[in-house]
């Protein structure tokens, strides 16, 4: 079998409610898909996640040619190819994201040519329903919205939430934070995110500041960069530190735990290097014993292939999902999405169990 060809859908969808983060926020959403064509007739769809146009653009430009006549298949061989065979190496950024969407669409046609799931090639079912929490609080300047939204998400079954703030200091934040937890009671777990919005003084403070209300993680507190003092903050604060949607590679993740900066690793399929990389950045975590939460907020196509290495891989914990209706997620999912009891429930369709359908692409493509 072998590529012949690879097309790039970029997607944008209007929001629907405000995305609000410590460094801004978004007036629409872009997803890139890749479809990967081979001569087999056999098709496989991944994503890239990042800068969605200048994802386009490097496979468009480059990536698609060097793909073309590869056996998607042999996804080593693909690997050794975008990654360590050029004169220059991309260690990080874009290409590593536009790579790892084709790697991604090469394990969905093994799927499917093999006829099986692809959980079964990363190791076999290892769960059915994997727990998972909602992603979709974001800062607004009126605290009962932020407080009221968490509430719907609760009424949805989860039993863990993640929201967004820092856009101010933390002593103002404390407000949303307190707000949230006195909203969804003790025993929801809930997950804090700075997006990177502050700087080492600003997070001892925020930690200082939030610790009574049971944060279950601090997420991206600090700039990615910043290592060494990611490293500080977590010497000096009790909440758990969670990073990595920023960073690529096993070795990048490996930087993280020697230098002991995160107690919960998330790496990102579509950024980190693909499937086999989160993978093996999974396995590196292991040996560090660190878990993993991959970062997971893009469409239906990265969700159904992080639920496919996390029904493999054990030292992995609550999936991420969107519930803010502002991505295109259901409509890729051909099973569609199962949520029962605040947990994903993994079918068993051949490949990633995804497809893009033409009103799809009809409603959101991008010309």
């Amino acid at each position: 079998m072998q590529i012949t060809r690879i097309e790039v859908f970029l997607l944008k969808r209007p929001l629907t409610s405000p995305m609000h983060i410590s460094r801004g926020g978004f007036k629409v959403r872009q997803h890139a898909l890749v479809k990967v064509h081979t001569d087999a007739g056999i098709t496989g769809l991944g994503e890239g996640v990042g800068n969605a146009p200048l994802i386009k653009t490097i496979i468009d430009s480059q990536l698609s040619s060097e793909a073309v006549g590869l056996n998607p298949m042999n996804v080593e061989q693909l690997r050794e190819r975008f990654f360590h065979a050029p004169v220059y190496f991309e260690r990080k950024g874009s290409v590593v994201c536009a790579a790892s969407a084709i790697e991604m669409a090469c394990w969905d046609i093994k799927g499917k040519a093999l006829d099986v799931p692809c959980y079964d090639l990363l190791g076999g079912l290892y769960r059915k329903r994997i727990p998972a929490y909602a992603s979709d609080v974001y800062w607004e300047e009126n605290i009962q919205y932020m407080a009221d939204n968490a509430c719907r998400i609760q009424d949805l079954g989860f039993n863990a939430i993640k929201v967004h703030v820092g856009w101010e200091s933390p002593e103002k934040d404390r407000a949303r934070v307190k707000a949230i937890r006195e909203a969804v009671g003790p025993e929801m777990r809930l997950m804090v995110d700075i997006n990177a919005g502050y700087n080492l003084h600003e997070a001892r403070r925020a930690a200082k500041l939030w610790s009574p209300f049971d944060i279950f993680w601090l997420e991206e507190p600090l700039m990615p960069a910043h290592v060494d003092a990611l490293a500080d903050l977590r010497q000096c604060i009790d909440i758990p530190i969670a990073a990595g949607e920023n960073e690529f590679f096993a070795e990048g993740f490996h930087e993280l735990f020697r230098n002991r900066a995160v107690d919960v690793a998330m790496p990102d399929i579509g950024r980190a290097g693909g499937i086999l990389e989160t993978k093996n950045i999974c396995a590196v975590a292991q040996a560090a014993g660190v878990p993993v939460s991959p970062h997971n907020f893009s469409s239906g196509v990265l969700l159904a292939a992080t639920a496919h290495l996390m029904a493999a891989t054990p030292n992995t914990m609550l999936l991420e999902m969107d519930t803010s209706g502002n991505a295109v997620y259901d409509d890729l999912i051909m099973e569609g999405v199962c949520l029962k009891d605040g947990e994903f429930e993994i079918n068993d369709t051949p490949g990633l169990g995804v497809d893009i359908p033409e009103s799809v692409l009809e409603t959101y493509a991008v010309a």
